[in-house]
């Protein structure tokens, strides 16, 4: 959001700049084309020299007090484009070293919790295992009921057989021993 902002503003001082610049070249075109003329009209200069020492004097003195004008007004503008490459310089080496420094932070961070999660996976790997050993112990010790449970079955039904077969005997013995 702030970085947002400042870019924003960045952008708006660029323009300004930009206007800025175009108008000075226009100025220094315009000058520069006022510089030809006069140097063109050289010849008259040179009338209005031997007619009057003092015009082209004042000419000249015009022209550099012009051009010193002029290359203030470069020396204040590249100032400014220096100062806003240098403000421009300053957010991008803070924004760089915020993101490298989280990068740090957060590669630390990540190692440390692929680690943990290493330990958590290692603990529950451990827990299967052992949660495996107790089922197997357990569908043994039910197969083993089990089996125990059909020897008793067939030993009730053997039981049950051979009650049944003596008192069919003795019940038989009864009635005869009643006729």
């Amino acid at each position: 959001m702030v970085y947002a902002c400042k870019e924003a503003e960045w952008v708006k001082e660029r323009k300004k700049l930009k206007e800025e610049v175009k108008v000075l070249r226009k100025l220094v075109d315009e000058k520069e084309e006022k510089i030809k003329k006069m140097e063109e009209g050289g010849s008259s200069m040179v009338m209005v020299q031997k007619c009057d020492k003092g015009w082209p004097l004042l000419g000249t003195s015009y022209l550099l007090e012009q051009m010193k004008e002029e290359r203030a007004r470069r020396d204040e503008v590249v100032e400014k484009w220096k100062q806003l490459y240098l403000a421009i310089k300053t957010e991008l080496d803070d924004l760089i070293q915020r993101t490298h420094g989280d990068a740090i932070n957060w590669k630390t961070e990540e190692e440390e919790m692929i680690e943990d999660m290493k330990k958590e996976l290692k603990s529950k790997e451990e827990t299967i295992q052992s949660l495996k050993g107790r089922l197997a112990s357990m569908e043994k010790a039910g197969y083993e009921m089990k089996r125990e449970m059909d020897i008793l079955k067939q030993s009730f039904k053997i039981l049950g057989s051979n009650y049944a077969t003596i008192s069919k005997k003795s019940s038989s013995t009864k009635l005869g021993h009643y006729l």
